[in-house]
């Protein structure tokens, strides 16, 4: 009788684990934390928040942030779109925010270790005559609306802020920075024909398959528990897609090389698949030393700000 009960317990304890992990994982990556980053005075005083209405319904926001007059106002017709990853909002590359607190949460908030924003970037920018669009993806932010971790709706959100672009604003030309969930967006859209509109990109951290995802954060045997959730979650694999399409769009990949989120091979291959032998300029891929997911700007920013600068400079006409 003995035995037997501690062989039902046996059993019992690791498929409550399994359980307990997919559930936890599940909820994670489905349910956003509503951060929300406010931007410093100086661009405060010169942006705006702008809205859309997705087709579903959803409210979409973003701010606005055109470059101010000065020797570079000539060049007003060109935009940088800066979408977020997961857990972000516009301007913010890392809320570094504990797992599971509950929004809205203001930034920065001095309390533990601090956010990873853009600011430096876009100060930059807008001295070479850059506006800025950073927008909320939807369910995070200011952004209402389900969200979709397979990135289905993201995708088609950033065509319509495209469009924006084009229509509201008058924009002759329009790039991507993406952060990890968004540089996925971006690399799927690049996959498409026409790439939504879009004439250059600086992609930074994308996650083209499940494997490898959180390896560094999550330990085994849990890790190997969460793995199928990943899988189910993006039931699209960018990797096929990738593997598929010839894409003509200017990529700039940066990747840091000790990201322990999303493994720095994932940025490598997708430079392998996208890299056309013909036009080899048109993709480039920077991997940043000691840099953990997204730090890179962190690591090495007035790099980074140059050669992402640099790089929609030569693909902006």
């Amino acid at each position: 009788m003995v035995p037997t009960l501690l062989l039902r317990r046996a059993l019992w304890l690791p498929a409550v684990s399994a359980g307990l992990a997919t559930t936890v994982t599940r909820y994670y990556l489905t349910h956003p934390q509503r951060v929300i980053a406010h931007p410093p005075a100086d661009l405060g005083a010169i942006s705006k928040h702008v809205y859309w209405r997705a087709s579903d319904g959803a409210r979409l926001h973003g701010l606005w942030i055109p470059a101010e007059p000065g020797p570079t106002a000539g060049r007003g017709e060109r935009t940088i779109i800066h979408l977020h990853g997961y857990n972000s909002s516009a301007g913010l590359l890392l809320s570094r925010v504990p797992p599971f607190r509950r929004g809205p949460i203001h930034l920065p908030d001095g309390s533990g270790p601090q956010p990873l924003f853009a600011w430096p970037l876009v100060r930059a920018g807008l001295a070479r005559g850059y506006n800025f669009l950073l927008v909320d993806l939807r369910g995070h932010g200011r952004s209402t609306g389900p969200w979709d971790p397979s990135g289905m709706h993201a995708i088609s959100d950033l065509m319509g802020w495209a469009r924006w672009l084009r229509e509201e604003r008058g924009q002759l030309w329009a790039g991507l920075w993406g952060n990890s969930f968004g540089a996925s967006v971006g690399l799927a859209l690049a996959a498409k024909p026409s790439g939504g509109g879009l004439d250059a990109m600086v992609l930074d951290s994308p996650a083209i398959t499940a494997d490898g995802l959180y390896s560094g954060v999550v330990r085994k045997p849990a890790y190997w528990l969460i793995q199928p959730t990943l899988y189910r979650l993006s039931n699209k694999s960018l990797l096929k897609q990738l593997e598929a399409a010839r894409v003509w769009m200017p990529i700039l990949l940066i990747h840091g090389e000790e990201d322990r989120h999303v493994p720095v091979w994932q940025s490598q291959r997708a430079y392998e698949l996208i890299r056309s032998p013909e036009a080899p300029e048109r993709v480039q891929l920077w991997v940043v030393p000691e840099a953990d997911h997204l730090e890179a700007l962190e690591v090495a920013e007035q790099t980074y700000i140059e050669r992402t600068l640099n790089w929609f400079d030569r693909w902006f006409g």
